[in-house]
């Protein structure tokens, strides 16, 4: 009895834990299971990601780091695409295509300066990028593609197209669209620009179709520069194979779309929900290109009637910082950008080129983005003096003007309104308003008036020896830098 009791004893415990396993694997697997897909169908706050979308894509560039689900979403509507923030993998320019757009009136004098800078190799691969023109030219061993080549007959009846037609002619004849003051100098066909309208949609077009393993589309002109760092630790944050298509703000005739010189990034995904869906978009949009003057604008068009919304939100506000419809000396420095990463500059010189590189290759990416904070203390914070001559560093926000001051209502912080209200008379007049007010960080005076900003531009100046000397009265500008030294990211 007593072994028998034992044998016995042995197997009813092990019996129990099989049992208690077996429940346990039950749990977990199906009541568990359930919860979870219940989870993965939850629906976040509507408020919430109306409101917080476009700071879920700042926090996650901030930061460098790019959560696998973010907070908040951008919203999604019946008639938009759905998006998502979700990027699995370390965006790098093997992932992206640069396309770069120039013109044969203006290729010789901008684009040898990105010869040794935007394509240099250590920067991104040869065989990621894409050069076009509306003329066939080669500088060492970059080619350019006529991207104009295969145009329609009707499109070359249009009398905007016609100087595509002549520049040929002027080829043949030894005249040189540089403008370098030597011998056989010309401008080359007159209005050059009007051509660029015919590009965007065949570029594009191109583009997907002799690169379909592109993450990325990213676009740029011969006057512009894009810090590619910064901008792939943004593209990251945004899944490629939904349909993105992102850049400064522009509306032009109703729609909302990418301003060419301020850049480009067009998703694969939205590639293919466009060009990938319909080969004839181009000549379905001919009508269109030749009613209208802007690239960008047909671009937007287009993308729109395929369902691709421009911005990383599809409300109103979809203005984001970071690309550039201006050269860095001409743009604002407030405390909304101030810790902003920047992506590109438009209307810049070979000068703005070389300085934007040398910047970029020196930057640690690594510890975080280029931000408008460093670019001032680069390039604008070494020019600016208390008082300069013959400079307008564009002040707007306030105007003070003679026939006008005895209304002028100051600003909050100002202690003294005879003190603003005076600040037309005369330079020191100006310079003292500005003092006045707590939130000035720079003014400038000129003639019987004086103009006052809480931001900061550099701007320009009007050297010795410039006839606009002699036909102008003197700008006198001033900037109070100290009073943003404690602003910090």
């Amino acid at each position: 009895m007593r072994q028998s009791f034992q044998k016995d004893n042995r197997i009813v415990p092990l019996g129990i834990m099989l049992l208690t396993c077996i429940v346990f694997v039950y749990h977990f697997v199906l009541v568990r299971g359930s919860l979870d897909g219940l989870r993965m169908k939850a629906v976040p706050d509507s408020d919430a990601t109306a409101n917080h979308a476009g700071e879920a894509v700042d926090e996650a560039v901030h930061n460098g780091i790019v959560s696998p689900e973010p907070s908040a979403k951008p919203p999604v509507t019946s008639s938009s695409p759905s998006h998502s923030l979700q990027s699995p993998n370390r965006l790098t320019t093997d992932d992206v295509v640069l396309m770069f757009k120039t013109g044969a009136t203006v290729l010789w004098k901008r684009v040898p300066i990105h010869t040794a800078t935007t394509f240099s190799s250590h920067r991104i691969n040869s065989d990621n990028l894409l050069l076009y023109s509306d003329y066939p030219e080669t500088i060492g061993k970059w080619e350019f593609i006529d991207v104009l080549s295969n145009s329609s007959d009707q499109v070359r009846k249009s009398a905007s197209f016609q100087l595509y037609l002549q520049q040929e002619d002027y080829e043949s004849r030894q005249n040189y669209a540089e403008l370098s003051n030597l011998p056989g100098d010309s401008t080359g066909p007159i209005g050059g620009w009007k051509l660029d309208k015919y590009k965007f949609l065949p570029m594009f077009e191109h583009a997907g179709r002799n690169k379909p393993n592109a993450k990325w589309y990213i676009f740029m002109e011969d006057d512009s520069y894009i810090f590619l760092p910064n901008l792939l630790r943004h593209l990251d944050a945004f899944n490629h194979k939904d349909p993105w298509y992102l850049g400064g703000l522009a509306w032009k005739h109703g729609d909302y779309f990418a301003h060419g010189g301020s850049g480009i990034a067009l998703s694969r995904g939205a590639w293919e929900n466009s060009f990938g869906k319909d080969s004839r978009i181009v000549q379905k949009f001919e009508k269109f290109t030749e009613e209208h003057g802007c690239g960008d604008h047909i671009l937007g068009h287009a993308l729109k009637e395929y369902g691709v919304q421009f911005g990383e939100t599809t409300d109103d506000d979809r203005f984001r910082y970071g690309f550039n419809g201006e050269p860095h000396w001409s743009t604002w420095y407030e405390r909304h950008n101030w810790c902003k990463p920047v992506y590109s500059w438009h209307h810049i010189h070979g000068k703005d080129v070389a300085r934007y590189y040398e910047i970029e290759q020196t930057w640690d990416f690594e510890k975080g983005p280029l931000r408008y904070r460093d670019i001032y203390q680069a390039l604008i914070g070494p020019y600016l003096r208390p008082r300069a001559e013959w400079w307008d560093n564009g002040a707007s926000q306030y105007e003070i003007q003679s026939g006008m001051a005895a209304h002028a209502e100051p600003p909050t912080s100002v202690k003294s309104t005879e003190t603003w209200r005076s600040a037309w008379m005369s330079v020191d007049a100006c310079e003292a308003a500005c003092i006045s007010w707590a939130e000035c960080l720079q003014w400038a005076s000129y003639d019987d008036r004086c103009k006052m900003d809480s931001r900061v531009s550099l701007g320009s100046g009007i050297p010795e020896g410039d006839s606009r000397r002699q036909t102008s009265l003197p700008w006198v500008s001033g900037w109070l830098p100290r009073r943003l030294e404690n602003w910090s990211c």
